[in-house]
């Protein structure tokens, strides 16, 4: 199909200066960015007082939208630790250095890695470990600066046989920390996934060499069973209306979805109206929220990124949409310390830009990654990992089908279902993952 191109001036004279929308940006995955005020509630206070709802709709008491308990702390005690990887001395560092993490922000058993100018540190297990049967995970932080790219190795049985997890979480900010999954990004040789030997971590520098030398801080390792089945999950961001033709195909296929959702853009040229939405959402899919902003929301104050959150949130439950309005993805995949801390008030789960799968449940809702559709073969592979290792794998597509973008053809996009259907693996939604994630506490 051919879906109207919105350039960012144009969008700005439609809302009347209030938010504008740049051509979809290609960096590993496509990306609407929005400008200016976007949402107009007014200012927000920390505690979520004064805005106003939109329409004639009975307005929510901002109090409401909060949380009674944030999502962290539901999970906080999922998984088993694993003493031997929480001891700091039983890792060598074959790169850089490494040595218990010390101060009152290290965590028990913490463990700190000094790249020279990468690093890598190993862990022999006393007896194989099976990681068919029980996932691995851990949380980790970078102290003076953003967070460079983390790669585990899983070696089953040796270095010709690895399950490897790449995790490039670069848009995370100085010292944010965050839960990392050890869920499979590729393999090397015929690894067997019940005879594990040995765990790498490597701490690269990234594409820029000023990211060099900069310590990261891991702890908190622990396993927990993995779930009976591989589960995957689809999320559109951005209401776009190419969106309507995937949602006919997969409704005919009776397969849920998620759409992520920019109140400003609803039935704006391009994309997705109201009524779209609500009848999307009666056939089961989940709108979760996805406010915009011109930047990433760390760029902005404290009260702007709160405000932008709140209302988001705000005009989904306005419309019916409480369960989904629960769970967002964070725009353009950008989180600090503090933006996680106003995400986790309002929301169980959020969705960044990363290939790495998820248990069920994941070891940090607040920063589930994703799979983008629009490379094909990345999306049916991850799919197949999610099979095979019993893990959550998380799809998320913009457009669909669109002539004048590079992004996922339909044909594409159709190869990607028929993998879905192949596979033994249950198709989910942001809210059903939680309720389970939740069930296996």
């Amino acid at each position: 199909m051919t879906e109207p191109r919105t350039t960012r001036r144009g969008l700005l004279a439609t809302l009347g200066g209030a938010m504008g929308a740049s051509v979809l940006a290609r960096a590993g995955v496509g990306r609407l960015e929005t400008a200016g005020r976007g949402l107009s509630a007014g200012p927000a206070s920390d505690d979520g007082a004064a805005g106003g709802a939109s329409d004639d709709r009975t307005p929510v008491d901002p109090a409401s939208l909060r949380l009674d308990t944030p999502g962290r702390e539901l999970l906080a005690d999922v998984g088993t630790p694993h003493a031997g990887l929480g001891t700091p001395d039983r890792w060598e560092a074959l790169v850089g250095d490494c040595s218990p993490a010390l101060g009152p922000d290290a965590g028990d058993g913490a463990l700190r890695v000094d790249p020279d100018p990468t690093a890598r540190v190993e862990y022999a297990f006393d007896e194989p470990f099976d990681f068919s049967r029980r996932d691995l995970s851990f949380w980790t932080r970078f102290p003076t600066g953003p967070a460079n790219p983390i790669r585990v190795r899983l070696f089953a049985p040796d270095e010709a046989n690895q399950i490897l997890a790449y995790n490039y979480p670069l848009n995370r900010w100085p010292d944010a920390r965050f839960g990392v999954e050890v869920g499979p990004t590729s393999e090397l040789g015929s690894p067997d996934p019940t005879d594990v030997r040995r765990m790498q971590i490597e701490v690269d520098r990234g594409d820029r060499g000023d990211r060099s030398h900069r310590p990261a801080v891991f702890d908190g390792f622990a396993t927990k069973p993995k779930a009976s089945t591989g589960r995957v999950m689809v999320i559109f961001d951005d209401n776009r209306a190419s969106v309507a033709d995937a949602f006919a195909e997969m409704d005919a296929r009776g397969m849920p979805a998620a759409t992520a959702v920019i109140p400003d853009a609803v039935g704006l040229p391009g994309h997705l109206d109201a009524e779209q939405l609500a009848d999307h959402h009666a056939a089961g899919w989940d709108m979760v929220a996805h406010p915009q902003l011109e930047y990433g929301l760390p760029h902005y104050s404290r009260e702007r990124q709160h405000e932008a959150i709140r209302e988001t949130k705000r005009w989904l439950v306005e419309r019916g949409y409480e369960a989904g309005a629960d769970h967002i993805v964070t725009p353009l995949g950008r989180a600090s310390t503090e933006t996680l801390d106003l995400i986790a008030r309002y929301h169980y789960t959020n969705y960044l830009t990363n290939d790495v799968l998820s248990g069920t449940p994941p070891v940090d809702p607040l920063t589930i990654e994703r799979v983008a559709i629009d490379d094909v073969d990345a999306a049916t592979a991850a799919v197949g990992r999610a099979e095979r290792y019993g893990m959550t794998a998380v799809l998320m597509a913009h457009t669909v089908g669109v002539d004048s973008d590079d992004l996922v053809s339909f044909e594409g996009f159709v190869d990607v279902l028929d993998r879905i259907e192949r596979a033994d693996v249950e198709l989910t939604t942001p809210t059903e993952f939680w309720e389970r994630s939740l069930d296996r506490v």
